[in-house]
């Protein structure tokens, strides 16, 4: 290829991906799928952070070499690497002024990975690397990839299953089905203790002010039926306060404007029916859109000591 076409085909790919970072750059603070987005739909999004550095990186490695000819390649790579880590990090810190966003330390190391690519996937034609060394480097680097892929693949599939599923919103006898929900400890799929198949979520309870789980992936159309079911095991002796709480994508936040109703549980397995209407009716100055459920909490109150829970067999019914 003549010199002058090469340079000019350099040139051309370089304002392209210029031209697509600056498009994807707003991204980082505005758009984007919200707090109750598909999680695949997050997790796609959350990928980006991967091409974004990974286009930066090859634009910066362009630049520095056109800019710094003679300069060690090596000191060209930790200048990169430098750049997007600090890039990385100001991105991180500016979120916490826009609204639905905040921090995430794994955000940084999807950048990283970005860079991590080009190094390993990219040959720049400079013999920067010995093929064993090359070699070790891409398989480290397509595993990080795998797992980065991993939320997403998790995603897809439980989603498949719980459109499948539905009108069972979770009995936790299907892989991943974990995902689904969301508390301030870790959650665990416990076995042997159930109300329907095997399988059940065991839930950790606190001391703090309000403590629970929160069931935030699911079909939301509820539309056409009469009654919600879960089952709640309570393996103290005594009794426990639990507080379910619904509400649907038009809710303001306020406690009058979402369904809340407080059941006591005994030791042993507790069924609780809640009639759709009355979730329809529950807040003050309107109906609540049960074609668009966006969440279900469980929760406890000001508990004097650390508790278990566990929690199967969540479904409704006509």
């Amino acid at each position: 290829m003549d010199n002058n076409v090469k340079f000019t085909s350099i040139k051309v790919r370089i304002r392209f991906v210029l031209f697509l970072l600056l498009v994807g750059a707003p991204m980082f603070f505005i758009g984007g799928p919200g707090a109750h987005g598909s999680r695949s739909f997050v997790a796609l999004w959350d990928l980006g952070h991967v091409l974004f550095f990974a286009l930066t990186s090859w634009l910066l490695h362009k630049l520095l070499r056109a800019r710094f000819p003679e300069t060690s390649l090596i000191i060209i790579q930790i200048y990169i690497f430098l750049i997007v880590l600090i890039a990385g990090i100001t991105v991180e810190r500016l979120q916490v002024f826009f609204d639905g966003r905040s921090p995430s330390f794994h955000d940084i190391l999807r950048n990283q990975l970005g860079y991590l690519i080009i190094v390993a996937f990219f040959d720049f034609g400079e013999g920067q690397l010995k093929k064993e060394l090359r070699s070790a480097l891409q398989l480290s680097v397509a595993l990080l990839l795998v797992m980065a892929l991993c939320p997403l693949g998790r995603a897809v599939i439980d989603e498949q299953i719980a459109a499948r599923q539905f009108p069972v919103l979770s009995d936790f006898e299907t892989p991943f089905e974990i995902d689904r929900w969301a508390a301030e400890k870790k959650l665990t799929v416990q076995k042997g203790i159930a109300r329907h198949g095997k399988y059940s979520l065991k839930v950790q309870l606190t001391t703090n002010t309000y403590s629970g789980v929160g069931l935030i992936h699911f079909p939301g159309d509820w539309s056409e039926f009469k009654n919600l079911y879960i089952s709640v095991f309570y393996p103290e002796d005594g009794q426990l306060e639990l507080v379910c709480r619904i509400h649907d994508s038009e809710h303001n936040n306020e406690y009058a404007d979402r369904f809340n109703k407080r059941f006591v549980l005994e030791k042993g397995w507790n069924d609780l029916v809640i009639s759709l209407a009355d979730i329809e009716r529950a807040p003050v100055d309107r109906f609540l859109n049960i074609s668009k459920i966006e969440n279900l909490k469980l929760f406890v109150v000001r508990q004097e000591k650390e508790r278990i829970i566990y929690i199967d067999n969540v479904h409704l019914e006509k």
